[in-house]
């Protein structure tokens, strides 16, 4: 599953002065996790990836829970179309 979004991936952390946002982590899990259970064996160890627009930077980080890869990441637009299309791709290749 890929879901985009045109905000900004990292916010204000408790912690640290950037953080992935909370929200987006319990989305895609809550979308996971709603597939679960349905007899379709693929849909039980699903993955997901939340993908965001970056200008002149890159963001990747993933984690996994309950069986399920959940992945963050970004596309810079600043850079050429072949870039953004390199990026595309090797994000969908790499799961």
């Amino acid at each position: 599953m890929i879901d985009t979004k045109f905000t900004n991936v990292l916010g204000r952390g408790w912690y640290r002065e950037q953080s992935l946002k909370t929200g987006y982590v319990y989305q895609l899990y809550a979308y996971l996790r709603s597939q679960v259970g349905r007899g379709d064996p693929w849909a039980d160890q699903a993955s997901g990836l939340l993908l965001h627009p970056a200008i002149h930077g890159d963001f990747d980080e993933s984690v996994s829970i309950q069986g399920h890869r959940m992945r963050f990441a970004t596309v810079d637009l600043a850079v050429s179309h072949r870039g953004i299309k390199a990026r595309l791709l090797q994000l969908v290749e790499h799961g």
